[in-house]
């Protein structure tokens, strides 16, 4: 009599995105202060040419509370997302929004001068999953899109949200939320665009 095992639990790779990047953001979170200080987002540093910190400050977080909130929108943007598209464009899609949402914070958000976490990001994933609902005619799409708006502009007419920000110990970076959203509109839409054209 033979044993047969069961095969081991294999994972598709469009999935490996989310679990790298929520590996890599908990990895970060063990690195010393000093050591973060040299990743974060910081206007000066930049200024300077320190450019790595437009991608890196994304990674950091200000304390383990936000960076749990942050692992559970990534995970929801999995379970929500997580099967659409090949991984590579998905990749370059993420860091196209994370140079967006970095430049726009440098360029219009003058009075940001430090900034960490993965929220602004998480803002153009879902808005980048919202289209692609859309896009396959899922209701789905048009409601976490609109959700996503009106979250957005609640924000930047009411302000952000004192508790939250005590939660985490740090200001709501409310205008990264808005340029996720922005740079996840235009990334997505012109990805639409392009495939239609490809299949003309």
């Amino acid at each position: 009599m033979t044993l047969t095992l069961p095969a081991p639990f294999t994972l598709p790779p469009r999935y490996w995105p989310y679990l790298l990047l929520s590996a890599v953001i908990a990895l970060l979170a063990l690195l010393p202060h000093s050591w973060q200080q040299l990743l974060q987002y910081h206007r000066d540093a930049i200024a300077l040419g320190e450019y790595w910190r437009l991608f890196s400050g994304h990674l950091l977080h200000s304390n383990y509370w936000h960076l749990l909130m942050n692992q559970g929108g990534l995970l929801l943007a999995m379970l929500l997302h997580g099967v659409y598209s090949d991984y590579r464009q998905r990749v370059l899609s993420w860091l196209l929004s994370a140079l967006a949402i970095s430049l726009a914070l440098y360029y219009f958000s003058p009075q940001l001068h430090i900034y960490v976490g993965l929220s602004g990001l998480l803002h153009a994933m879902l808005t980048l999953g919202a289209l692609q609902d859309i896009q396959r005619k899922l209701t789905t799409g048009w409601l976490l899109l609109a959700g996503l708006i009106g979250k957005v502009l609640w924000e930047q007419w009411h302000g952000p949200d004192a508790g939250l920000a005590a939660l985490i110990n740090a200001d709501v970076a409310i205008d990264a939320h808005l340029y996720g959203l922005l740079s996840g509109l235009v990334i997505g839409m012109t990805a639409i665009a392009l495939a239609r054209l490809k299949k003309k």
